[in-house]
């Protein structure tokens, strides 16, 4: 084995325990149930995934799947014919490669999140002290196909829109949300502040609270 060979079995073998350490995180705090959620973490050109189909918080090593992170290429690891990887490797696939600065993707159903966009509600995160400093802007983007070419499009976009300060998490209607972040731990706690920020707004909405933070209307300039 080459030096080049051993410090990419290295970083294989360190992304695996990231992300079987963030499935396992995602299941014990309630925000992925049966075979929901996914996760990659980007290794060079390839991405390491979860497979589809699996219990994202009862994953081992040998349950992950090493996929080009080419968009174009085909979405199978050619040595786990056995397994195929995420339904949403479109939106790894996408957002990986509109962001360059991070290496890690995670997905989940956030209970919270679907009851509210459910309910056509968009929280606002400036609202909790939390979000206003660790997750400044929350893109909203409307229900699409999951899986869908289309799907994976927008939420690239949203993640890479040029503003300032960078959206690193984005809302989706009835189905959760994708965080991004320099590692698994970042990208998971991003999907924590999301779900924090779903599940506290639809208490407050419950107790009267009507939208408005700081006296605007959520979401207002």
């Amino acid at each position: 084995m080459t030096h080049h060979d051993a410090m990419d079995a290295l970083r294989l073998a360190a992304a695996a325990e990231a992300i079987i350490a963030g499935g396992r995180r995602l299941g014990a705090r309630g925000l992925i149930v049966a075979g929901e959620g996914n996760l990659s973490v980007r290794i060079g050109d390839r991405l390491l995934v979860t497979p589809s189909g699996l219990r994202k918080d009862e994953l081992t090593p040998d349950d992950l799947l090493l996929v080009p992170a080419d968009p174009d290429a085909p979405a199978l690891d050619p040595d786990r014919p056995d397994l195929r990887p995420t339904s949403d490797l479109r939106i790894h696939r996408a957002v990986h490669a509109a962001r360059p600065d991070i290496a890690a993707v995670a997905h989940a159903h956030l209970a919270s999140s679907l009851a509210l966009t459910l309910a056509g509600r968009i929280p606002d995160p400036a609202a909790l002290p939390e979000t206003r400093l660790l997750l400044p802007r929350l893109p909203y983007v409307r229900q699409m196909e999951m899986g869908s070419p289309e799907l994976a499009r927008a939420i690239a976009e949203s993640l890479a829109d040029g503003q300032v300060p960078e959206a690193n998490a984005v809302l989706l209607e009835r189905h959760g949300a994708v965080a991004v972040g320099e590692d698994v731990t970042t990208a998971v706690n991003r999907l924590e502040l999301v779900e924090l920020l779903c599940r506290v707004w639809g208490d407050a909405v419950r107790l009267g609270f009507d939208g408005r933070v700081g006296g605007r209307p959520a979401g207002s300039p």
